[in-house]
């Protein structure tokens, strides 16, 4: 039979317990708070966060309408220009983020907040071409809406954009992105912009071997397996031939990289050049010379739309 505790000694205890309490869940609140910061900190916005879900970016006119463009290869398809303040936007116009989310596109469009696929993670990343593409392109199929996704990283090698399903490569994170924006909409064509990594000398770069005398077999191989794997064989792909440098003594096979980018014969398939724009560094352009790049990208495709 248990003895009750006289209510002089029961109410001191009760209240003591109360307070122990109190002080732990004072004390879980806050690392739960810490623990929420370092997580949305390290991985974005999470199921820790209470907030309502962001509202649909696209309107219902356009969900599952949208033309889809894949941008793909190294910094000059992501971009290195200057963002000018005060930019303006279309209403036609959207980006799949690297965070994975829809939203209006302005530049940088790709934009690394929040990142998810550390593998195409571009910290630089600037002005581009892809906006000039889409408002050019609006120009003349003003009924279009588009969504631009991002999937390029900065001196990324042709070896490194070989076919692989895992999402840690950039050619599987590449087909994970498109697989979960073409829900608003079905891929219409690539921009491509690649080669730099292929002209540096091979004991300057570290990430993979190179092979420049191959640029031409290994692209072709990764448009028909883009075309494949996205069960899309005339899937139109655009790609801009490397342009000028200003460093011969790191970029010695530049000629010959231009040269095996001339020799591409793919039918959907077409090359813009960019050896007659400014740069504003070694390799990368100003931003008036991407929003050129971006009016010949549009060019082309509709070329090859009619096709």
């Amino acid at each position: 039979m248990r003895t009750k505790l006289p209510f002089y000694i029961s109410l001191p205890v009760t209240l003591a317990v109360g307070m122990i309490l109190g002080v732990m869940l004072q004390a879980y609140g806050d690392l739960s708070g810490t623990f929420r910061e370092l997580w949305n900190n390290r991985y974005g916005p999470s199921f820790f966060q209470n907030e309502p879900p962001p509202p649909d970016i696209i309107p219902p006119q356009f969900q599952g309408k949208l033309a889809l463009f894949i941008l793909a290869g190294q910094s000059n398809i992501g971009g290195r220009g200057e963002v000018p303040d005060g930019q303006q936007t279309n209403a036609n116009v959207f980006v799949f983020g690297n965070d994975y989310r829809w939203k209006v596109a302005q530049e940088p469009v790709d934009d690394p907040t929040n990142q998810v696929d550390q593998v195409s993670l571009d910290p630089d990343a600037g002005f581009s071409p892809a906006l000039a593409f889409a408002t050019s392109l609006l120009e003349r199929q003003p009924e279009l809406a588009i969504g631009l996704i991002p999937c390029a990283r900065g001196g990324s090698s042709m070896v490194q954009w070989q076919r692989s399903l895992s999402d840690h490569t950039l050619y599987g994170s590449c087909l994970k992105r498109v697989r979960a924006a073409s829900v608003m909409g079905h891929v219409a064509g690539v921009l491509f912009f690649q080669g730099e990594a292929e002209a540096i000398a091979p004991e300057l770069y570290q990430e993979t071997a190179l092979f420049p005398y191959e640029w031409r077999d290994r692209f072709e191989l990764l448009v028909n397996n883009w075309r494949a794997d996205l069960a899309s064989p005339q899937l139109p792909v655009i790609f801009a031939q490397i342009g000028n440098h200003a460093a011969p003594d790191i970029f010695v096979n530049w000629e010959l990289v231009k040269e095996q980018q001339t020799l591409v014969q793919m039918p959907y398939c077409e090359m813009i050049t960019t050896d007659d724009l400014a740069l504003k560094d070694m390799i990368h352009f100003t931003p008036e010379s991407y929003q050129i790049i971006g009016s010949r990208f549009a060019e082309a495709y509709l070329n090859l739309s009619q096709e």
